[in-house]
Formats: C-alpha cells, sequence, structure tokens
C-alpha cells in the first residue's frame, strides 16, 4: 500500500463540538419524541440477525440482518464543508433506515394478510 498523507491531509479537518454543543444535542435528542412505528422489537440471534416475530405468536418470523446494506456513494458538492458532508451521510442512513423498515413492514403484513386475514 502506498503512502496516503498526501490524500488524508487534503481532507477537511471536522470540527469537534464544545461540551456545551454536545449537552444541547443531548437535550435536544432527550426531547424528541419517539418514532412512531408499527415494527415489533426484534430479538436478536446470533450473527446480528434482527428476529422479528409474528405479533400472534404462530410462530412465523421474519429476518433481518441490519447493517449490511450496501451504502453506495456519499454525494457532496465539490468544496464541500463538514456540515454538508454530515449531512450527506445522515441523509443516506436515513434512507437505508427507510427502506429496512418498508422490508420488514412488508413481511410482516404479507404474513397477516395469507395466515391471518381476519385480523
Amino acid at each position: 500500500m502506498g503512502d496516503h498523507s498526501d490524500f488524508l491531509s487534503s481532507l477537511p479537518r471536522l470540527p469537534l463540538p464544545s461540551p456545551e454543543e454536545m449537552e444541547r444535542a443531548r437535550e435536544e435528542e432527550r426531547r424528541r419524541p419517539p418514532l412512531v412505528t408499527t415494527l415489533p422489537a426484534p430479538d436478536f440471534v446470533p450473527g446480528g440477525i434482527a428476529r422479528f416475530h409474528c405479533a400472534l405468536r404462530c410462530g412465523w418470523y421474519h429476518d433481518e440482518a441490519p447493517g449490511l446494506e450496501p451504502m453506495g456513494l456519499v454525494r457532496v458538492p465539490v468544496g464541500f464543508t463538514p456540515e454538508e458532508l454530515s449531512a450527506a451521510i445522515s441523509a443516506q442512513a436515513e434512507a437505508r433506515a427507510e427502506q429496512f423498515r418498508r422490508r420488514v413492514e412488508s413481511a410482516i403484513a404479507a404474513h397477516f394478510a395469507s395466515a391471518h386475514p381476519d385480523h
């Protein structure tokens, strides 16, 4: 492997938040209402698998491997700022989380439609 010092030195330096900024962010997070979801809490089985069981306890479950989705490219403008990079990474993570939620909800809905049509 070659020396990457030139590349690393060209990356923008991310500013470190002050202790006050970190405390404000923690306080905002504490005040934020929880997300409303139809997903049941999963069990975690060996291998990092999130297992979503049928709420009616019929024995059915849906497995997901969270975090294994390909990230793809993070798109930022030329001359990006640390804030723009952070926003792009966050937007990509939110999109992957939404895809995950939709996959699990679709699997649960399909199961209920076929196994529990009266519920």
